[in-house]
């Protein structure tokens, strides 16, 4: 092995041994200051896992609105191709119906709203006596259609052509084959379901707009079962806790590092109980056993401008001090923390270092 070598190896063995450290005061430092941002962090996150939300009233209004127009069969009496609304009919006459449902939803927030509706025709048959239901069937004429609303008000606003004719014929149908005394009639009618549990604003209701044609009648008034109007209701939210579960994980995993970092610095103040610590232990042996061979001094030695070979035991610079015969010098680095043993020979120096937190680490291992 050449020279060359030898140094390249010194050289990377010396950029090991002269890696980073800490000193005590500085451990005990950067784990206190990490324990209080994670503990305050907590404590915030703790703050923001449950929200407490006040009680909360909100006007909110519907308005309803029902236009139709009745159609009319090729007739010698009517020169009018429609008929408008609030008129009576002659059921023979009539070839359909257009009717036209408006709904208009405004609150007085913001709001974060869900909301589907369908226009559905409901055939209803009963005794012409007491009113009790003899058939009732349901008829999709149009299908539901879903929306969302992140503001104060929205609108909706359908047309459906009703064939008159066909549901007329259902009704008369039935009173001719049982023989029995029927009143008859189709409800029409907007149906919108609202749902706003993704708000703080509660409103999960159904708002139906609707009328009546009447049917196996020889004439017909069609009736209004809901008015046009402006309808004001009220939202009301109670007091309520609420549950955050991604802050509170959040809060839990500073809780435990929170927790580890308390631990650790506990058992750094442990150190600074009576009981030695391996270190003086250790130290203190080697200056009482070899006091007559060690001389201590207040100057450390100058790494970079000397050639130093490290050892790692304390008899191997026994062994070096009585091959030179030469004093072993000791330096004190950090109390309790580190120091050098050393021993010089004109540009060598033969090197030990001993660090408080290398023998921890054996204790651990």
């Amino acid at each position: 092995m050449d020279n060359n070598e030898i140094n390249n190896n010194e050289k990377a063995l010396e950029t090991k041994e002269n890696k980073s450290y800490f000193s005590y005061n500085m451990r005990i430092t950067i784990y206190v200051v990490l324990f209080l941002i994670s503990f305050i962090s907590c404590l915030v996150a703790a703050k923001y896992s449950f929200e407490y939300n006040d009680a909360l009233e909100v006007d909110y209004s519907e308005n309803q609105n029902i236009d139709y127009k009745v159609y009319l069969k090729e007739n010698e009496f009517y020169e009018e191709e429609y008929l408008g609304k609030n008129m009576l009919y002659v059921a023979s006459l009539i070839d359909r119906i257009d009717v036209n449902l408006n709904y208009d939803f405004k609150i007085a927030k913001e709001i974060n709203l869900d909301y589907e509706y369908k226009i559905v025709g409901n055939l209803v048959i009963k005794d012409s006596n007491n009113q009790k239901t003899f058939f009732t069937k349901e008829y999709v004429l149009k299908e539901p259609n879903k929306g969302k609303i992140n503001k104060d008000e929205f609108n909706i606003n359908e047309n459906v052509e009703i064939d008159y004719g066909y549901y007329n014929s259902l009704a008369n149908s039935f009173k001719t084959q049982f023989g029995v005394d029927t009143t008859s009639y189709l409800e029409v009618a907007l149906v919108i379901n609202k749902d706003s549990s993704k708000d703080i604003v509660p409103i999960n209701d159904t708002s139906n707009v609707m009328i009546s044609i009447p049917l196996s009648e020889k004439a017909i008034d069609i009736k209004f079962q809901s008015q046009d109007a402006s309808i004001i209701r009220k939202a009301v939210a109670d007091k309520k806790l609420e549950f955050n579960s991604a802050v509170f994980i959040v809060e839990v995993v500073l809780l435990i590092i929170s927790v580890i970092l308390i631990k650790r610095i506990i058992e750094l103040l442990s150190l600074l109980s009576t009981k030695k610590s391996k270190y003086d232990s250790y130290l203190e042996k080697i200056l009482k056993e070899f006091d007559r061979l060690i001389v201590e001094t207040t100057t450390g030695i100058n790494e970079n401008k000397s050639h130093v070979i490290y050892v790692h035991k304390f008899e191997e610079l026994l062994d070096v001090r009585d091959t030179l015969k030469v004093p072993i010098m000791y330096y004190n680095i950090v109390k309790h923390q580190k120091c050098y043993f050393y021993v010089k020979n004109n540009n060598d120096v033969y090197l030990l270092k001993l660090k408080a937190s290398d023998m921890e680490l054996d204790n651990d291992k």
